[in-house]
């Protein structure tokens, strides 16, 4: 799957049906990262970014506050469904680099 497309189906499924892995909700809990935090930023907040991992992984950037990014690494499952594997804040200028 190309990258295009891969985005395309991030942007539907940030929207709808989002699973989040074991990895994730314990990654959240070791931040001190609330999930409806997590979820309100994915629907609420633009696409910064989009690296491809490896197969139907992906790492997005969201705007997170003033001088911050939420970079959130997800899966795209075969029912093309999303899966969130992990979730961690990043100063804005790491991008930006």
């Amino acid at each position: 799957m190309d990258v295009s497309e891969a985005l395309s189906l991030i942007k539907k499924g940030l929207k709808t049906e989002i699973v989040e892995s074991k990895h994730f909700l314990e990654q959240c809990k070791d931040r001190n990262v609330d999930i409806d935090f997590v979820r309100k930023v994915i629907m609420n907040n633009d696409i910064l970014g989009v690296l491809e991992q490896d197969k139907n992984l992906y790492k997005i950037w969201f705007f997170y506050e003033q001088r911050k990014d939420s970079n959130i690494i997800l899966r795209i499952l075969t029912d093309k469904r999303l899966r969130l594997v992990t979730v961690f804040p990043c100063y804005s200028e790491r991008r930006k680099r």
